[in-house]
């Protein structure tokens, strides 16, 4: 095998690494949506928030209603 070969394959396999260990979803963090009791059916949801546990806090918080997790 000659050496830009090896250099090549080596260079393919570091980059193919990279893609398997840098996490592949931090550009749409915020997952979890907030929908308020009382609020209108047509408004918005509140989108913003990266875990469960933050939007059940901001639900409590706000007097109740739910929170799901928001799907593409």
């Amino acid at each position: 095998m000659s050496r830009s070969t090896l250099a090549f394959v080596a260079m393919m396999t570091l980059l193919s690494m990279s893609f398997v260990l840098y996490p592949q979803d931090p550009a749409n963090a915020a997952t979890f949506c907030a929908q308020l009791r009382g609020a209108k059916a047509a408004g918005q949801p509140d989108c913003s928030f990266s875990t469960l546990d933050k939007c059940r806090a901001r639900v409590r918080h706000r007097g109740g209603g739910h929170c799901y997790k928001l799907t593409h």
